[in-house]
């Protein structure tokens, strides 16, 4: 499929730009010089691991969206009507989806890393969240 596809690439290209930058890290003739690569480069990386773990994402929403659109679409258990209308709601849901733009379209480093700090806190919140409920469900017990 075209995502599995866009994984692929995306992973051939971090190991290509990984090998330039290195190679340019290593002609680098001064410290100060070495440090501006190594900053740009480590923006490049952060960047380039973002989009695969986009992609890598996207991979695994695609495959369950397709799985769980086959076990609702043929339920046989439920009359034609119902799964017209599961088909509409899917169809809506895909619209959707297809809507969204993908985080990495800008290619700025400082949107990749804003991003991921952003992912990053909102799963630290997450995990406090749920140790506090599990806390609070704990004690009510």
């Amino acid at each position: 499929s075209k995502a599995k596809r866009d994984g692929l690439v995306a992973g051939m290209k971090m190991m290509t730009t990984k090998q330039n930058a290195e190679r340019e890290l290593a002609e680098a003739k001064t410290d100060e010089e070495r440090k501006e690569k190594q900053a740009a480069m480590e923006d490049v990386q952060v960047t380039g691991m973002l989009n695969i773990m986009w992609t890598t994402t996207v991979v695994d929403i695609t495959t369950t969206l397709h799985e769980v659109a086959q076990l609702v679409l043929h339920d046989q258990s439920v009359s034609k009507d119902v799964r017209k209308r599961r088909a509409y709601g899917l169809k809506h849901l895909g619209e959707i989806f297809m809507a969204c733009s993908t985080p990495m379209e800008s290619d700025q480093p400082e949107d990749a890393k804003k991003l991921y700090e952003e992912a990053a806190f909102a799963a630290m919140l997450e995990t406090i969240r749920r140790k506090e409920e599990a806390a609070r469900s704990s004690i009510v017990h």
